[in-house]
């Protein structure tokens, strides 16, 4: 009897060891103001930023935001050609699909491109500035820019739009510039008479008809390119 009670203390005082020894390794491990990497290295959080979940230094959820915000994608693939007012557009749209990183790398750009691309496949009419009749290519800059409040403008000619900007090389051409043209309209029409928006790549987003990607590289505007302009932007 008395060897079973020895037994009994001892079991008893092994699981209470054991029990101690757990709480202090628990104690040592539990995050009290920073939040452990797996490398060992330690993330600062200020107060009220952490919810208490784990953070791992490499993951890209966690630093790039979050995972559910819709990708914007902007491209002609897909689109037709679009009558409006009676007047249909004739040409074969080019497709094309701007890269997503060029488009997360300026607010502007992608409030531009967003606005444009509501349009690809409309019809080219000379003098037109609304998507109620169509556009020429001045007034599918001048609305783009102004419906997506990137750059207010009165309706300008492609001259005019030219005056306002400042010559920028074309190695040094980011997108939402503009790129202008001559002999567009042929030999006898001299000086400015074509824009469209640069969309990085040797691409433009213009007026054409339809309203569309243009690749600036394609002989038919390569030859008439008469410079690169940005508009004062704030």
């Amino acid at each position: 009897m008395i060897r079973m009670d020895e037994k009994l203390s001892v079991m008893t005082a092994r699981q209470v060891l054991a029990l101690m020894i757990a709480l202090i390794l628990m104690t040592s491990f539990l995050p009290v103001q920073a939040a452990f990497a797996e490398d060992g290295h330690i993330i600062e959080i200020e107060d009220g930023d952490w919810d208490g979940s784990i953070v791992i230094l490499d993951d890209p959820i966690f630093f790039m935001g979050n995972e559910d915000e819709p990708v914007v994608v902007i491209t002609s693939v897909g689109k037709e050609n679009v009558k409006v007012n009676g007047v249909k557009s004739r040409n074969k749209l080019v497709k094309y699909t701007i890269p997503e990183m060029v488009l997360a790398s300026d607010p502007d750009f992608l409030a531009l491109m967003i606005e444009a691309e509501k349009y690809i496949g409309y019809p080219y009419v000379y003098g037109a500035a609304s998507p109620d009749v169509g556009f020429d290519c001045s007034g599918f800059v001048c609305w783009v820019f102004n419906q997506s409040g990137v750059y207010k403008t009165r309706r300008l000619g492609a001259n005019g739009l030219y005056s306002i900007c400042t010559d920028i090389p074309r190695a040094e051409a980011r997108p939402g510039d503009l790129v202008f043209f001559e002999k567009t309209m042929g030999t006898k029409v001299s000086g400015i008479t074509h824009v469209g928006i640069y969309v990085g790549n040797d691409m433009m987003i213009h007026a054409g008809d339809p309203v569309g990607f243009a690749d600036l590289k394609n002989e038919q505007w390569a030859k008439k390119i008469y410079a690169f302009g940005r508009l004062p932007i704030d």
